[in-house]
């Protein structure tokens, strides 16, 4: 920056700077601004939205990795070693519930039944509540329509 304190490269030298090192900062400089005006005129998804869709999947898998840890770890401390694996199972079903609940996006392949949606014990929901797919069928939109570009179950 020069020492007037605009973006533009010194023109005198008399300070010693060399004028290639000033005249690639302010390039730099300029080109930080640019990308930061672009995206404040062109906004990407809003925080809150990127992370239930996607940030959060990984945080929801290391607590469950926790809770899981937490069962075992109380059941060895009570004396069923034995049994340490029954507590396990109904957590681990529940586990896979909830995630099924919260990020389940049916395959493109994946026949979609006719008629209403009958909730079985391995798919809760149509679609997750955290996806884009849930938010759409929420709102009343199609889901899984594309704007533009083939169709993808015309290729092998």
């Amino acid at each position: 920056m020069s020492p007037t304190g605009d973006n533009n490269p010194p023109t005198s030298f008399e300070d010693g700077s060399d004028p290639a090192t000033d005249y690639a900062f302010a390039a730099h400089i300029d080109r930080v601004e640019a990308e930061k005006q672009a995206a404040r005129d062109a906004p990407d998804i809003p925080w809150g939205t990127w992370w239930y869709q996607s940030g959060s999947k990984w945080y929801v898998a290391v607590g469950f990795l926790i809770l899981d840890v937490w069962i075992a770890s109380a059941g060895y401390s009570f004396g069923l070693g034995a049994l340490l694996f029954v507590p396990i199972i109904p957590a681990l079903y529940a586990e896979f519930l909830l995630y099924r609940y919260l990020y389940y996006v049916p395959d493109i392949d994946e026949p979609v039944p006719a008629g209403r949606f009958r909730p079985t014990w391995i798919r809760p929901v149509r679609y997750g509540r955290w996806t884009e797919e849930g938010a759409a069928a929420r709102a009343g939109r199609a889901v899984g329509a594309t704007e533009a570009g083939p169709d993808p179950k015309e290729f092998l």
